[in-house]
């Protein structure tokens, strides 16, 4: 069929369906359709009218109606309500419905039309056909019409033609008009005088909790005449058909008594239009970045910690996939947090495409590539490149450890933590504490209350618990600090929040963001102070390649504004074991120290030098050997040493029955100082071995959750229009041989629901088993299962078609 012609400029033209409104549409309007439902986008519909047919599916209108604030849902229920018989409503009985002035109604209203879940004019506003349904089978809180609950229930017929007679409802109205009587609040109040007492208080319970009401006794008949004393309110009104009886346990308030209880009004109450204010409390900026600073470097930290732990012992991928929970607790004790940060240190290193799987065939996770190019990276850069990793991670660390429904704990990096709906409560969250103003913050309950408003039917953004989770997450990333943004959070993501796609803009963000944060963290020092005690106090954070040199020959004592790093002999033993020498080791300290190399730590270090390497183990079952003839002799003699099976060959070698890693083991014990030397006798240097994964592509979210971009919804829009132009290019069929257009599967299937609904006939364009095209004017009984069962009006027998075989249809 033929698009009807375009609007005269000047008059506005009633569109005739949804169709017809999106072909008056113009390509801006057309563009926020395809931005504010992305799922209408993909794959790009053959022209406007599968558009129409794609925006009034189930799934599509669902989606986009859970995805409405309370507003959006009160005005969407005010319509369904008012349309209930079909037709449209205007602006003022929607806003009068709601509550409402028409002003505060038609912004909502032209955002609805704009979703394509309304269709019409400014003035006139139509619901697309299963709106109703997306939105429950009580929208507003109130029951089905009285017509329809007596059309389900026969036997409540007789009570309503009482009631009928004692409203004085003429009996050619029926009960059309016995509904329209009690839609009035008048003269359903007049009815309600001479109730008996608690009759009210039980309609009110019932419009408040719901239409549907449970009856736990039985019920008595009485008469509608019946004012006696002893009547319970419940019998009064099923006797009046003001309840109307479904099966033996449940009663139903008709839409017309719950309209009337609410004085003609749909909502009990006046629609929110605004969400709930966010009481602000001080956040000052000042100590609210500087809090999120040192989380943020914290958090550098921990990742480029797990990097250098995992390089030198890879974590063991667990056969159902991820780290299993000993290796979590191993890491965890590395790190110094507890397992649940360490769960989320490894998510967010994950995400941000740092550690991966490495396809080994024992396969373990194990750094990426990426890691080196992150770790050469400012403490911005790498801060920033982790937070945005996790504002779109679709996972839940807080659910590592946790039992699922088999008793099995879930595990770190497997697929058991994995939850879609993540990022976009990330989102919805930052994009509330976006309107904090600067210098405030906001409480988690006052959050869990904006994000109930602007999603009521989406379970995950009324969870206050995975709420708190996600503002816990954000407060140990630095992205909040005080119930409000940080800087360096505000600058990552944007005036709005949101973190949108991962594109140059978003980019450009992240270096904003770098840029805020390292110019409000102290610059890494260079320098550390020596003392006499054995320990280096570094004053602030260190450069890294300091770090990584320091951390060789000392561990770390105690962190805080200053870190404190502890020489003693296992940690200079383990630098020397590195390929230090003790000269390599003095000229490094003396380097890098603001004072002088105290003489302990001095003395320390040429210390176990000198003890370094007089014993060397070799491989023999192993092999011992020493010029210093004493130290061997003094070996044999050890009780301690007795289980490496000690025996000597020459005045300077000993062979033991244990491998050479156990007898290097029980020598350190000892507090001897050996070495390790290969089978041509030199020196095995005990280098950290830095394990890499191959090249691996970061985590991406599923590309459903990105709206187009401004370009693909214009382009989709062209195509739009092509196929138009195309179908309003088909030449008129000739006299008596109607012309069944080609269309899309989803618009013929669309309308032969129609009109197997209505009973009307069509003619049905198919394919035969040789490919050969014909027409088949029928009527549509059936359309389910990819079948149509339909009545072939030209022969009268009934006929199954195939829908794959099905090329459009025409009025009939």
């Amino acid at each position: 069929m033929p698009p009807p012609p375009p609007p005269v400029a000047g008059r506005a033209r009633e569109p005739r369906s949804l169709a017809d409104d999106l072909r008056g549409r113009d390509e801006d309007a057309l563009v926020a359709l395809l931005r504010g439902r992305p799922d209408l986008a993909t794959p790009v519909p053959a022209d406007t009218g599968a558009l129409a047919v794609r925006a009034s599916t189930r799934h599509s209108v669902q989606r986009a109606v859970d995805a409405r604030s309370r507003a959006e849902l009160d005005v969407l229920a005010a319509v369904v309500v008012l349309t209930a018989g079909g037709g449209s409503t205007g602006t003022a009985a929607v806003a009068a419905a709601v509550g409402l002035p028409q002003t505060r109604t038609a912004p909502v209203l032209a955002r609805l039309r704009e979703l394509a879940l309304l269709w019409g004019t400014p003035r006139s506003h139509t619901g697309v056909g299963v709106l109703a349904d997306a939105l429950g089978p009580h929208p507003a809180g109130l029951g089905p019409a009285l017509l329809d609950l007596l059309d389900q229930t026969p036997a409540a017929r007789p009570r309503a033609e009482a009631l009928g007679r004692l409203l004085d409802v003429p009996a050619l109205e029926g009960a059309a008009g016995l509904s329209a009587r009690l839609a009035d609040p008048a003269g359903l109040a007049a009815l309600l005088g001479a109730a008996p007492e608690g009759t009210r208080e039980l309609l009110g319970r019932l419009d408040a909790g719901g239409p549907v009401g449970q009856v736990s006794r039985a019920r008595r008949e009485v008469d509608v005449a019946d004012e006696a004393d002893d009547v319970a309110p419940l019998d009064w009104l099923l006797a009046r058909a003001l309840l109307v009886p479904v099966g033996d346990s449940r009663v139903v308030l008709p839409r017309e008594v719950g309209l009337a209880l609410r004085e003609g009004r749909v909502l009990r109450e006046p629609a929110a239009l605004e969400p709930p204010p966010l009481p602000g409390r001080p956040a000052p900026a000042g100590r609210r970045d500087a809090l999120a600073g040192g989380a943020a470097a914290e958090v550098v930290r921990l990742v480029d910690a797990l990097g250098r732990a995992w390089e030198q012992r890879p974590a063991p991928l667990l056969r159902a996939g991820g780290v299993g929970v000993r290796e979590l607790a191993r890491t965890a004790a590395e790190l110094e947090v507890d397992a649940g940060t360490a769960a989320l240190v490894v998510e967010v290193a994950a995400a941000a495409g740092l550690v991966a799987e490495d396809g080994e065939a024992d396969p373990a996770w194990a750094p990426t590539p990426r890691y080196d190019a992150w770790a050469d990276g400012t403490t911005g850069e790498r801060w920033a490149a982790l937070a945005s990793a996790w504002a779109a991670m679709p996972r839940l660390p807080s659910l590592v450890g946790d039992r699922d429904d088999r008793g099995s704990a879930r595990a770190a990096l497997s697929d058991a933590v994995a939850r879609p709906q993540a990022p976009v409560v990330r989102a919805l969250l930052l994009s509330a504490l976006a309107e904090v103003p600067d210098g405030e913050g906001a409480a988690p309950e006052d959050l869990a209350g904006r994000l109930a408003w602007q999603r009521p039917r989406w379970a995950p953004a009324r969870d206050a618990a995975l709420l708190r989770v996600l503002l816990e997450e954000a407060a140990w990333l630095g992205v909040v600090a005080s119930g409000a943004l940080s800087a360096a959070g505000r600058a990552l993501l944007g005036d709005d929040g949101a973190p949108g796609p991962d594109d140059e803009a978003a980019a450009a963000r992240r270096r904003a963001a770098a840029a805020v944060l390292d110019e409000a963290l102290p610059a890494p020092v260079s320098e550390v102070l020596l003392q006499a005690d054995l320990t280096a106090v570094a004053p602030g954070p260190l450069e890294r390649d300091l770090e990584l040199e320091l951390s060789l020959a000392a561990d770390v004592d105690s962190r805080g504004g200053a870190t404190v790093y502890r020489f003693d002999g296992g940690t200079v033993r383990r630098a020397l074991d590195a390929g230090r020498t003790a000269d390599d080791l003095l000229t490094f300290l003396a380097r890098v120290s603001a004072t002088p190399v105290p003489q302990p730590l001095e003395y320390l270090v040429r210390d176990v030098a000198r003890r370094h390497g007089r014993v060397r183990v070799g491989s023999a079952g192993a092999y011992l050997r020493s010029d210093d003839e004493a130290s061997l002799a003094e070996l044999l003699a050890e009780r301690r040493a007795a289980p490496l099976g000690l025996r000597r060959l020459a005045p300077t070698v000993l062979v033991a029955r244990a491998d050479a890693a156990e007898v290097l083991r029980v020598l350190r014990t000892l507090g001897l100082a050996p070495a390790a030397e290969s089978v041509d006798g030199t020196l095995v240097l005990d280098r950290p071995t830095a394990r890499r994964t191959p090249p691996r592509r970061p985590p991406r979210p599923a590309p459903t959750q990105v709206a187009p971009d401004e370009a693909t919804a214009r382009s989709v829009v062209a195509a739009l229009r092509a196929g138009d132009e195309a179908v309003a290019a088909a030449p008129a069929p000739p006299p008596g041989a109607p012309l069944v257009p080609p269309a899309d599967p989803a618009v013929s299937l669309s309308e032969l629901r129609r009109a197997a609904a209505d009973r009307r006939p069509v003619w049905v364009g198919v394919v035969d088993t040789t490919g050969g095209p014909s027409k088949v004017h029928a009527q549509p009984l059936q359309v389910e299962g990819g079948r149509i069962t339909v009545r072939d009006l030209t022969t009268g027998a009934v006929r199954v078609l195939s829908v794959h075989r099905v090329t459009g249809t025409a009025p009939g």
